[in-house]
């Protein structure tokens, strides 16, 4: 009689572990921590971020010979990106670029990565990344003035 009832409740258990497996797959991504202080690297040129950044991802860091345009370096961190722009003639920071590997329901989720928040200052404004093909943000464009 046991044997009968145990498998009687076999799919029961198969549709409640089904069911868990949605559950934990829908869940919320966390809410970042702040993983690069860009108030810190305000008024900063490059060679003093990467002083406290470490070495970007580029090798080498920069343009062999002067250019024109901007340069890039990239700092990744705990799933985040940070690229930071620069003239490379007079070393001076143009933006940082925030890249979250997750995607979040507002750009002040996002701004805590890089320790901001949603306001402009003198010291800088924000443009928030474009939505493509999804309802989340996951990346926002600081820009030095």
């Amino acid at each position: 009689m046991m044997n009968v009832e145990f498998n009687s409740l076999k799919p029961v258990k198969n549709f409640l572990y089904i069911l868990l497996l949605i559950c934990a797959s829908c869940k919320e991504p966390k809410p970042p921590q702040v993983t690069f202080d860009i108030p810190a690297l305000i008024g900063k040129n490059i060679d003093e971020v990467r002083i406290v950044l470490g070495r970007p991802l580029e090798n080498p860091p920069g343009p062999s010979k002067p250019q024109k345009r901007l340069f890039e370096n990239n700092y990744d961190k705990e799933g985040q990106s940070l690229l930071i722009y620069f003239n490379p003639n007079n070393r001076k920071i143009e933006s940082f670029h925030i890249v979250s590997s997750v995607g979040y329901d507002s750009v002040k989720t996002v701004l805590k990565i890089g320790n901001l928040d949603f306001k402009n200052t003198n010291d800088y404004w924000i443009e928030p990344g474009e939505r493509y093909f999804t309802d989340t943000y996951n990346a926002v464009t600081i820009h030095l003035k």
